[in-house]
């Protein structure tokens, strides 16, 4: 290998790590939106990127017995209280990137981050 190589590969390699905080700069600014929904059907969207103050509200069970208490805040969402047995979707913490979700079988609760680019094939980060 000669010192032409080297400098091409020492340059090529500075070019990328360059690029990666850009690349990181336009992801955040995708869009991400929350959608949820209860027994199969969707009953809110939040755009994430959008929020200015936190955001909390209760969603209930079509029976009246079950409820997860939401919280959203800028940039990411999560369930911080549920009377669910195991605690699953409490547990789960915060999701922000697309293609992430947070589930709770017991109530039929899906919350999941659909992203500016299309949701399909996201990588989870």
């Amino acid at each position: 290998m000669r010192r032409g190589d080297k400098v091409l590969i020492v340059a090529l390699l500075a070019l990328v790590l360059a690029w990666l905080p850009v690349r990181a700069a336009l992801e955040r600014r995708r869009g991400e939106t929350a959608i949820i929904s209860l027994n199969g059907q969707m009953i809110r969207e939040i755009k994430l990127d959008q929020l200015k103050e936190p955001l909390q509200f209760t969603l209930t069970t079509p029976d009246g017995r079950g409820y997860n208490i939401v919280r959203a805040e800028p940039g990411r969402i999560r369930v911080i209280e549920a009377n669910c047995p195991e605690q699953i979707d409490v547990h789960q913490g915060w999701i922000s990137h697309p293609g992430q979700s947070i589930i709770c079988l017991p109530h039929r609760l899906v919350i999941r981050i659909a992203g500016g680019k299309g949701d399909v094939d996201s990588i989870i980060r």
